[in-house]
């Protein structure tokens, strides 16, 4: 009796904390999605004169939306290395739209940093992105398209039966929005990789089994779409696996699928956060958020998936 209080409540901290942090279903699984897709035109695009722009894709549900606090990110850093977070990179640059909108940069191209948007207690990977990446290419700008949908499962919200589903649209809305506004603002804009978080909510009976030929699909069609932006021809597909745990009973099964995807090109690129060591279990302290990935998990997160773009671009060479 003991052992199940003790689950039950895992269970509820884990589901106040989503609740808490906002990374919570937008809507029931398979239903269809009312979205917003008037992504308003960025208005401080100065001429690019013909600047080449590294653009990265960065897609998922609510540890690519990120559900970490700054002030724990604060806590572990230190101030001194926090204001540097704080202060931001100016040299990669994120136009961003969160949950319907619920978080925008509404559509400016602004530099990466903690507390930019209107929920601004909470980072995501893009943070971990933008301190590597400003470091690889001090003298380049790189830009980060963000579009995540927290809770959104792959096969019933970015697909749907198979094809392209509300989430998928909205977001190649999203990109095609931003990759013209820089292409007509005179900047040689292309895309060179796409970061992928998502599977948790997949992770389920009946659902799980699919992952592998849902993602094969879904990548085709990324692959198809955004052809045009391609850079040198190729756009690198990053995975990210998901995390171990009673919240998401099938997880071996998801990570099993991407790894698959993975190996079956050179453009498929893959990374266990289990081996990581990632973790979700350190907080907030006094209830922690199982479901989601603690604040210097989600910035190696994005460590992580740096060093996999910055060996992609290697391999283009």
């Amino acid at each position: 009796m003991r052992r199940l209080l003790s689950i039950i409540l895992i269970i509820l901290i884990a589901v106040s904390s989503v609740a808490v942090c906002g990374c919570t279903d937008r809507g029931d699984e398979g239903a269809h999605l009312e979205l917003n897709t008037d992504f308003k035109e960025p208005t401080s695009l100065s001429d690019g004169e013909g600047k080449d722009v590294k653009v990265i894709l960065l897609l998922g549900q609510s540890n690519a939306t990120g559900c970490a606090l700054n002030s724990y990110l604060e806590e572990n850093v230190g101030k001194e290395e926090y204001s540097i977070y704080e202060d931001g990179f100016s040299g990669v640059l994120t136009n961003f739209s969160v949950d319907n909108q619920l978080n925008t940069s509404c559509g400016e191209f602004v530099k990466t940093a903690v507390g930019f948007g209107h929920r601004v207690e909470y980072f995501g990977p893009e943070l971990g992105i933008a301190e590597k990446l400003s470091s690889a290419y001090p003298d380049e700008t790189v830009v980060i398209l963000k579009y995540t949908y927290s809770g959104s499962c792959l096969k019933t919200q970015w697909l749907d039966d198979g094809e392209r589903g509300d989430i998928y649209k909205a977001c190649m809305n999203f990109t095609e929005t931003y990759m013209n506004a820089l292409i007509e603002s005179n900047y040689d804009a292309k895309i060179g990789a796409i970061c992928w978080m998502q599977g948790e909510s997949d992770a389920v009976k009946n659902v799980a089994d699919e992952y592998y030929d849902n993602q094969k699909r879904f990548v085709s069609f990324l692959r198809e779409d955004l052809d045009k932006y391609a850079d040198d021809g190729k756009i690198y597909f990053i995975d990210a696996g998901i995390q171990a745990g009673n919240i998401f009973p099938m997880y071996e099964t998801v990570n099993e699928a991407k790894a698959r995807f993975a190996n079956e090109s050179e453009l498929n690129l893959y990374f266990s956060t289990i081996d990581e060591g990632l973790t979700t279990n350190l907080e907030p302290k006094e209830a922690p958020d199982l479901a989601h990935y603690d604040s210097m998990s989600e910035l190696k997160l994005g460590h992580l998936f740096a060093e996999y773009i910055i060996s992609s671009y290697e391999k283009r060479n």
